[in-house]
This record gives structure tokens, C-alpha cells and sequence, in this order.
């Protein structure tokens, strides 16, 4: 997913995706702008896109994606 498709969005929800992320990133020291926020971001991206509105949630659920993603990667 491009990181475009974040201007698809509403600015109400650019700026729940923005908020979710940043704090997702500062709670695991991770950079905004290196490869895991950049992960990170399009999921929630991807999330927003497919109905995910709340801010609440979309925390839960990328949180659920990005410490599964790291599991796949382990086992890689």
C-alpha cells in the first residue's frame, strides 16, 4: 500500500492515522521514518481504508498487525 493513498483520506481521519501511529512508534522507540513506522503507517492506512474510524481501535488493531508481523519475521 503507497502512502499516497493517505490523501484519500478525510482530515479527521489523516489526523486519527497520524496521532495512532506516532504514538504507536514513541510507546516501541521506533522512528516515524524508518522502516518499521513507515510499516506502521500503512497499515494504518490500510485499517482506515477498510472501516476502521475509531482512534481506540485502530491503535488495538495495528498493534495486533505489527507484533504479528514481527513474529513472521522472527520465524523468517
Amino acid at each position: 500500500m503507497s502512502l499516497l493513498n493517505l490523501l484519500s483520506l478525510q482530515d479527521d481521519e489523516i489526523d486519527t492515522v497520524t496521532t495512532v501511529v506516532r504514538k504507536w512508534c514513541s510507546d516501541h522507540h521506533v522512528p516515524i521514518d524508518g522502516e518499521r513506522g513507515r510499516a506502521a503507517m500503512s497499515e494504518a492506512v490500510r485499517l482506515t481504508m477498510a472501516g476502521e474510524k475509531s482512534a481506540p481501535m485502530l491503535a488495538e488493531a495495528l498493534s495486533r498487525h505489527m507484533r504479528l508481523d514481527q513474529f513472521k519475521r522472527r520465524r523468517d
